[in-house]
């Protein structure tokens, strides 16, 4: 049961409670070189430092090493019985599957699967599903990061009312615990420090070891969800993601490092992120099939590899260009796509019936195929280190049909890196 908090009125602020012991505490200054600490973590009354928090920890954390996630599709099979989760590494590798009973859809992060059910929090390595860790916990799950050795959970209490963060490490014990009445989004974290989206536009960097808010990001456009893609830290919501980098302290003045996808009238009128404090079902809404696909530069100037996004309704999906808005190219499944994620040069979709296809990001060709093995009743796509070459080449290790897929492979990976595509429409590739 929770402990009993003052009202926010009387002091708005954090419960962060240490769980473990033995944690040696350290003054916020040597995590953050000199660092800024803003005040009371979630606390409303925080006036806007102009960014010299959030730039100065940027400073201090630019350099350091950002992990690569699981590339891995993780479906969800319906009963009797438990839930099943099974999934595939996009990049090759034998499908695994896990029973347990699910209160929420899962969420990989990093090179993690994280799930609820029936009061049991559990952690599965991705590309393997071994499990690594269980422990009880109540509420439902919203979602989590992981950095390959901590995984940090946001859940909110079964009443609604209150958020819960929980960092873990791998073993399963424990670091930190964090309760508080803002509605807390999905994190992610690096090392000691998490990233915790609160309030639709704030993001407070939180020091696990020492408990404390070391900075807070101020941003003009929605944001409920912080994550890891490609070697950088992102802060996003809506059809807006915005790169932790120097431009960072620009965030309250709308001029940090911002990629947002066009308005575009489409069928279904899909989003990119969904609300990272929303609970998503462990079975696929007709929200799921009608959803937006896209990958913001890790480095340069903001936008989207290959100057393109997908946008899926049902079993079609149509790629767009990321400028303009203009219809690039589409394509008609074989089933319902029910999630997805964009690669460098490419798109990995997975559909109704456990299929996941390849599509070449500039003319849409099929370049593979890969498989659930079943049916699935939702399904969550990470593709964080995948690139078409990769992907061509595990095809070629297959004996699969690379000569076809490569050369897609090449123009994508070469439109990524820059400006507007120049490739043509490829034939489509048999698995």
């Amino acid at each position: 049961m929770r402990t009993p908090r003052a009202p926010r009125a009387a002091a708005a602020r954090a419960r962060a409670l240490l769980l473990a012991t033995g944690v040696a505490l350290a003054a916020l200054s040597g995590a953050c070189g000199g660092g800024q600490t803003q005040g009371e973590a979630f606390d409303p009354t925080w006036k806007d430092d102009g960014g010299a928090g959030i730039a100065a920890f940027q400073q201090w954390f630019a350099g350091r090493p950002i992990p690569v996630g699981a590339d891995v599709a993780v479906g969800v099979v319906a009963g009797p019985g438990p839930h099943r989760l099974v999934g595939v590494p996009l990049d090759g590798g034998p499908a695994w599957t896990f029973a347990h009973p699910l209160d929420a859809r899962p969420a990989v992060a990093g090179s993690v699967v994280v799930g609820l059910g029936e009061g049991e929090l559990f952690a599965l390595d991705a590309r393997t599903g071994r499990l690594l860790w269980q422990r009880n916990a109540g509420g439902r799950l919203r979602g989590a990061g992981d950095d390959g050795a901590t995984t940090v959970v946001s859940l909110v209490s079964t009443t609604g009312t209150t958020s819960v963060v929980l960092a873990v490490g791998h073993d399963g014990m424990v670091q930190r615990q964090i309760e508080d009445d803002a509605d807390i989004g999905v994190p992610a974290v690096v090392g000691r420090h998490a990233f915790l989206p609160w309030q639709g536009q704030y993001v407070t960097v939180f020091d696990l070891q020492t408990g404390g808010e070391v900075a807070r990001a101020a941003l003009r456009h929605e944001v409920s969800r912080a994550f890891l893609l490609g070697g950088a830290v992102f802060f996003g919501g809506g059809r807006a993601a915005t790169r932790l980098d120097e431009a960072i302290g620009l965030g309250s003045a709308g001029r940090a490092s911002t990629a947002r996808l066009p308005a575009r009238e489409l069928p279904g009128a899909p989003v990119w992120m969904t609300p990272g404090t929303e609970v998503l079902a462990p079975t696929a809404s007709a929200a799921d099939k009608a959803r937006l696909h896209a990958r913001p530069r890790a480095s340069g100037r903001p936008g989207f590899h290959a100057n393109r996004f997908v946008a899926t309704y049902y079993r079609a999906a149509v790629g767009i260009n990321a400028r303009t808005g203009a219809l690039a190219w589409a394509h008609a499944g074989e089933a319902d796509f029910l999630g997805g994620a964009a690669y460098t040069g490419g798109y990995a979709l997975c559909d109704a019936r456990g299929g996941i296809t390849f599509l070449d990001a500039l003319g849409g060709a099929v370049t593979g195929r890969a498989s659930l093995g079943r049916p699935v009743q939702a399904c969550v796509v990470q593709a964080d280190g995948l690139t078409a070459a990769k992907l061509a080449g595990a095809a070629a290790a297959r004996g699969g049909t690379a000569g076809l897929a490569g050369g897609a492979a090449g123009r994508a990976d070469g439109a990524a890196a820059g400006g507007e595509p120049q490739g043509g429409h490829a034939a489509a590739t048999a698995p």
